[in-house]
């Protein structure tokens, strides 16, 4: 009976052990997929693009990003028509 026990124990700490690495890849994917358009954003925005690499931060870095570029002032202003 112990024998299964550890057995079970061992298996289910496998699992959520490939589980989190999962996820872990995943996450680091989608973060440098989004760090390359927000550098750019941030740099013509006027900020230093290494903001982008908020993304990185688990859950909360993505929001804390959009809330710099949506509700902060940008260095370079506003684009007006004839800029664009």
């Amino acid at each position: 009976m112990p024998d299964t026990f550890y057995y079970l124990l061992s298996w289910f700490l496998g699992i959520g052990s490939f589980v989190m690495l999962m996820v872990l890849i995943g996450h680091l994917l989608v973060s440098l997929v989004l760090i390359i358009p927000t550098w750019r954003i941030c740099e013509r925005a006027g900020f230093a693009g290494a903001w982008s690499l908020l993304h990185l931060v688990p859950v909360i870095g993505s929001f804390v990003v959009m809330a710099i570029l949506a509700f902060g002032d940008w260095p370079n202003g506003e684009a007006t028509a004839e800029a664009r």
